[in-house]
C-alpha cells in the first residue's frame, strides 16, 4: 500500500510542466525567434543593397561602353547638340543628340515622380520628317521638346539623383554646359553621373577624334 502511495506521488509530480515554466519556455522561444529573425532581415538588406549597388555600377558600365562606341565612331559629317526643356526640369541640360544625316538618337533625362530623374533613348524616325523643314536635328529637338508621341523612348536608367553634360574644343580651357553648333563638334565630352545611394557621382570622359571630310578625288584627265 505504501509502495503505491509512492508510485502515485512520483507520477504526481512529474507529470507536467507548471504554468511559470510554460510562460519562462515560451518568452525564451520568443526571444530567440526575434533575433533569428533579425539576422535573418539583416542579411537580406545587406544582400539587397549590395544587389542594387552593383546593379547600378553595371548600367553605368553598359552606358559608358554604349556612349564610347557611338561618340567616338561618329562620321566626319554627324553631328552632336545638347538641348534643354523649357526650365531644363531642374538640370542644366536634358540630353544630347547624335548622329548623321537622319540617322539621329537622343539620350535624354526626364523627371520622374520622386524628383529623380529617368535616362532614356529614342532613335529619330525619319518618317516623321516633313518634306520641307528645317534640319533634321532641330526637328527632333521639337519632338522632343514638345514630348511628342511618335517618339519611342526605351528607359536605360531609373532613380537618377544627379546629370550635368559638359563640352570642350580643342585647345580651349573653358567648359561649355550647351553645345548647339551643327557645324562642328566638341572634341572632349565631360558626363557626371550620380544615382541614388551612391555615395558621390561618377564622372566619364569621351574623347571626339576631329574627322575632317574626305575630299572628292578628281580624276585626271587621260593622255591622248
Amino acid at each position: 500500500m505504501r509502495s503505491s502511495l509512492i508510485h502515485a506521488d512520483l507520477r504526481h509530480k512529474v507529470g507536467g510542466f507548471t504554468l511559470l515554466e510554460m510562460m519562462i519556455t515560451l518568452a525564451i522561444f520568443i526571444m530567440l525567434s526575434g533575433a533569428v529573425f533579425g539576422i535573418i532581415t539583416g542579411v537580406l538588406r545587406t544582400a539587397s543593397i549590395l544587389q542594387d549597388n552593383q546593379n547600378r555600377r553595371d548600367q553605368l558600365v553598359a552606358l559608358d561602353a554604349y556612349l564610347h562606341q557611338q561618340l567616338t565612331g561618329l562620321p566626319a559629317d554627324g553631328i552632336l547638340i545638347s538641348y534643354r526643356r523649357g526650365e531644363g526640369e531642374g538640370l542644366k541640360q536634358n540630353g544630347i543628340i547624335f548622329g548623321q544625316g537622319e540617322r539621329l538618337t537622343a539620350l535624354d533625362a526626364v523627371l520622374q515622380a520622386n524628383g529623380y530623374y529617368t535616362i532614356r533613348l529614342a532613335n529619330m524616325d525619319p518618317s516623321n520628317l516633313p518634306k520641307f523643314s528645317a534640319p533634321a536635328p532641330l526637328v527632333f529637338e521639337a519632338d522632343i521638346a514638345q514630348n511628342s508621341s511618335a517618339i519611342a523612348w526605351a528607359p536605360l536608367i531609373h532613380d537618377v539623383r544627379q546629370i550635368e553634360w559638359k563640352f570642350q574644343i580643342l585647345n580651349a580651357t573653358e567648359w561649355l554646359e550647351m553645345w548647339s553648333d551643327l557645324n562642328t563638334r566638341p572634341n572632349l565630352i565631360e558626363l557626371t553621373l550620380e544615382q541614388a545611394g551612391d555615395l558621390k557621382p561618377s564622372t566619364i570622359d569621351f574623347w571626339i577624334p576631329r574627322i575632317e571630310p574626305i575630299a572628292p578625288v578628281t580624276a585626271l584627265p587621260t593622255q591622248p
